[in-house]
């Protein structure tokens, strides 16, 4: 939390998308539409967010015309650093040399305001602001559709476990349309809430009634699931699943259905229950058959660069499971 006083009065503003509330979070979503248009910028961004936080109205105080209080929001701006990432040329090469806690930092401040050696440097690269797509929380716990509460699936984090309520195929047919066009996103939204034991078919009947949610609403459901599933490959022990650089990358990305209905086969259950399987066990199950594919290829002394070809891994991590 971003913390200040006014009058000897405590305030706080949210700086990290754990802690927003799903309003705040629609907001920004909302604003974000208009930075990909070029009619906000990414500064003005950061002070709508925390004008929201304090319920101030930006254009009142832009009227105010009080020094002062204009300095003191700009700087307050400036401290949300959770919303955005910036990104140099080739991969941040030049950050390479930085320390892990430099180059935390050289990720959210822009160069302007970074107060490393570095920065004079960086500020004549061509940097950009990307969104920061990588954070393990549901924000839209729930949607009403005309007077009707829809529940969206849970995360939870605590005692150092992650848990999520999503089940296997769920999970499959709502990643399978990230990057979709906007006309898709209802089914998406859909697929995410939908109640009961999930169904494919009544899914798509459902998608037309999640048509009446706005367009920030399910663009934010969109957004947080990506998120979600940014976090789950490359935060958690499942980043091996799309570890490889090669076309067909791993079981979850290449084949997902036709690797869940393997399960079947493999005595897990019939097709109906491998479906309703929760999403961590269905990912720690395909972590164990990766790993035990590598090894058991490695025991019958099959060359690192073949396995490579065969699972889409990097020779490197061919190696330590090994």
């Amino acid at each position: 939390m971003i913390e200040f006083c006014v009058h000897q009065e405590k305030f706080a503003v949210p700086n990290a998308w754990e802690e927003l509330t799903p309003e705040l979070f629609e907001g920004i979503m909302g604003d974000m539409d208009l930075v990909t248009k070029g009619k906000l910028s990414p500064g003005m961004l950061q002070i709508k967010h925390v004008c929201r936080a304090m319920g101030w109205n930006p254009r009142s105080l832009a009227r105010a015309k009080n020094e002062d209080t204009m300095s003191n929001l700009a700087w307050l701006g400036e401290q949300v650093d959770f919303i955005f990432r910036v990104t140099y040329p080739d991969q941040d090469a030049a950050l390479q040399d930085l320390s892990k806690d430099d180059f935390i930092k050289a990720k959210k401040t822009p160069p302007e305001r970074l107060d490393l050696p570095i920065a004079r440097y960086l500020s004549k690269l061509d940097y950009k602001f990307v969104l920061n797509s990588c954070f393990c929380v549901q924000l839209i716990p729930y949607v009403s559709i005309q007077g009707k509460l829809y529940p969206g699936y849970s995360i939870d984090t605590g005692f150092n476990q992650l848990t999520c309520s999503l089940t296997a195929l769920q999970f499959i047919e709502a990643r399978s349309l990230l990057g979709c066009n906007k006309e898709m996103l209802p089914l998406l939204a859909a697929i995410l809430y939908h109640p009961g034991p999930y169904d494919s078919e009544s899914a798509h009947t459902l998608a037309k009634s999640f048509e009446r949610l706005s367009s920030e609403t399910l663009q934010s459901i969109a957004f947080n699931f990506s998120s979600f599933v940014n976090y789950l490959f490359s935060k958690t022990q499942f980043r091996i699943l799309v570890a490889g650089e090669s076309e067909k990358k791993s079981l979850i990305t290449t084949g997902a259905l036709e690797s869940l209905y393997n399960l079947s086969n493999d005595g897990l259950g019939d097709i109906s229950t491998v479906e309703q399987m929760n999403l961590i066990k269905y990912l720690t199950i395909l972590r164990k058959k990766l790993i035990e594919a590598v090894q058991s290829m490695g025991s019958a002394e099959m060359p690192v660069v073949d396995i490579a070809k065969n699972t889409g891994l990097p020779i490197s991590l061919i190696k330590q499971i090994i």
